[in-house]
């Protein structure tokens, strides 16, 4: 089990539906997972449909390290993590 699966567990009976997933690790990267498709790619933002909602990732140097079907992994100066 991963380490987001063990903190949904434990957050689990607070009636919060997690139909997205993101971690920002110091701001230099940041991990998707939940992603319906890809809306936009440049070096300055990203944006990416998910469920029920526009999810805007916007910094400097942004490129994508991994991507696939539900997920990715974004390295660079992020500075603003949205959602619509």
């Amino acid at each position: 089990m991963s380490m987001l699966d063990e903190i949904e567990k434990f957050m689990n009976g607070t009636g919060i539906s997690y139909n997205y997933r993101i971690v920002n690790l110091g701001g230099k990267s940041l991990y998707i997972e939940g992603i319906k498709s890809v809306v936009y790619f440049g070096d300055e933002e990203m944006s990416f449909q998910l469920k029920n909602k526009l999810l805007i990732v916007s910094g400097n140097q942004l490129s994508v390290k991994y991507l696939d079907k539900t997920s990715c992994v974004i390295n660079g100066e992020i500075r603003v993590v949205e959602t619509k």
